[in-house]
């Protein structure tokens, strides 16, 4: 019985197009043998450290050939990879590594900072290889770690089922710490292939990577030219400018660029818009945020030749709807109809399935969703229900089934790309010595589309300023994820009966 194992399509494409590039970044090309290749030495290189079927790598990196390697090197020997946000600081990498029983981690050099500070925390690790240089922190440097090893096919110690776990991709919740969506062979192998047909991303294409590889949404989107067998270029992150260069000098034809990426884009001066051809570009993916009708205009205006798609996807699921390029023109901030694969529905707090054009919680199911969050039997009871998963992301339906974006989780900010979960921030507000209460809510802004913002009542007789409590914040979470303003009150914070602070009193009161 054949099984879909996620790297099989790489083995494959080594023999189909061995001489056709697979990958370009900065200075470097591989075509497809040569990363088949050192793809197949990695995997050596993990299981000569003891790493095999069921074993956790954690990566912290930032797009790179290192990073594709080690997501494919895992699904060859059955390990389980599990990708670190490259803004991570130190309390952060130690949650995910505990939380996944992480054995090795392979990691940037330049985060070597807060990979050592993370060490503080971490109990599981045994192996550190760093990517760059060798440093006296992991004496394993990967390219002379994988270079000792034979590139034949590896041998996983027990057989592979597509049913295995290939990742966690972890994700933040309303508890506070990110939690780890448990994905197997088979739904990230549907994935790749329902994005392929939905998105149209056909051979003698070229995919361009610009959003972090470390996120489920360019993740998605990348793989399915590995599977199709195009070229694809990887940006070590995004940059507005950088994206325009990339498509001019590499002849891209697809890629995922989330709304304020596009924002990023239209805002550079004309003379820099107008330097680079872009007439390459046939298909662009927007997900992560509403996609603006402004926004939508200028994509349309400025990309004469694409084709643009905006879904609703998650870490948990893939992707579940999409609005066509077709549809474009007729519907505005709808993210379209369920893609193959994929059953939605609209549910009152009961469970019952809401009138056409009433808001409920969207909820989701099939192929691709994944097998519930690892080891969080809380998590698993609040978000799956006969099948169907809910995120607590609110929506509606129009008369002609179009499904629309009304309001996320009741208290997620979305800021840039990532979601930002004040709970987390919460929690680090809360070891401030001066805080009594804290909260965290959204506020719109025009350059990141929202923004993290605390309130604050301090104990009795302390004082603290913005600055102090910016700064305090610096040192304990990612850039992304610091409040923008700081706000403080003297009331007790309005509470529900349960105690739950009522962010909606919160934002009527400071942010409408």
């Amino acid at each position: 019985m054949g099984e879909m194992i996620f790297s099989d399509p790489l083995k494959l494409n080594a023999i189909r197009f061995g001489e056709k590039e697979a990958i370009s970044y900065l200075d470097r090309r591989f075509t497809y043998k040569q990363l088949n290749d050192r793809v197949n030495k990695l995997a050596h290189a993990l299981q000569s450290k003891g790493i095999n079927k069921g074993d956790k790598v954690a990566f912290m990196l930032l797009n790179c050939n290192e990073l594709v390697e080690t997501m494919f090197a895992c699904s060859k020997i059955g390990a389980i990879f599990i990708p670190i946000n490259a803004r991570f600081v130190g309390r952060e990498i130690a949650h995910i590594v505990n939380n996944a029983k992480a054995g090795l981690l392979i990691y940037d050099i330049r985060f070597e900072e807060e990979v050592v500070r993370a060490t503080e925390w971490t109990k599981t690790i045994q192996h550190f290889v760093s990517v760059g240089t060798n440093s006296s922190f992991t004496k394993v440097e990967y390219e002379q770690w994988i270079g000792e090893q034979p590139s034949v096919e590896p041998t996983p110690v027990v057989p592979l089922q597509e049913t295995d776990t290939i990742c966690y991709l972890y994700t933040g919740g309303t508890t506070g710490l990110p939690k780890g969506a448990v994905r197997s062979h088979r739904s990230l192998y549907l994935v790749s292939l329902l994005f392929s047909i939905e998105f149209e991303i056909g051979r003698n294409g070229k995919g361009l990577v610009v959003g972090p590889l470390f996120g489920a949404a360019s993740l998605a989107i990348t793989i399915p030219n590995f599977f199709v067998g195009n070229p694809v270029h990887l940006l070590e992150r995004f940059d507005p400018e950088a994206v325009l260069r990339g498509m001019d000098e590499e002849k891209t034809t697809t890629t995922f660029l989330a709304p304020p990426m596009l924002d990023a884009i239209f805002s550079l001066p004309e003379e820099i818009k107008e330097k680079y051809d872009v007439s390459s570009m046939e298909s662009i993916i927007s997900v992560g945020a509403p996609l603006m009708t402004a926004t939508k205009e200028q994509t349309l205006q400025f990309f004469p030749r694409i084709k643009l798609n905006e879904f609703y996807g998650a870490s948990e699921h893939g992707g579940s709807t999409n609005l066509f390029p077709e549809y474009m023109a007729l519907k505005d901030r709808s993210v379209g109809l369920p893609m193959l694969g994929m059953e939605v529905k609209i549910v009152d707090e009961a469970g019952n399935e809401v009138k056409q054009g009433e808001v409920g919680e969207i909820v989701v199911k099939g192929i691709t969703l994944c097998d519930g969050y690892y080891e969080n039997e809380r998590a698993n009871e609040e978000a799956f229900r006969d099948g169907w998963l809910g995120l607590g992301d609110l929506g509606k339906q129009d008369e002609e089934g179009f499904y629309y974006l009304v309001d996320r989780k009741q208290d997620m900010v979305l800021s840039g790309a990532f979601n930002v979960y004040p709970a987390e921030i919460e929690e680090v507000l809360h070891l401030h010595n001066n805080v009594a209460e804290a909260a965290v809510i959204g506020k719109s802004d025009t350059k990141w589309g929202e923004v993290p913002v605390a309130v604050i009542r301090l104990k009795d007789s302390k004082t603290t300023t913005e600055e102090d409590i910016i700064h305090f914040c610096r040192s304990n979470m990612a850039s992304y994820k610091i409040p923008h303003e700081v706000i403080f009150v003297e009331e007790l914070l309005p509470r529900s009966l349960q105690g739950k602070v009522l962010k909606f009193k919160l934002r009527e009161t400071f942010v409408q």
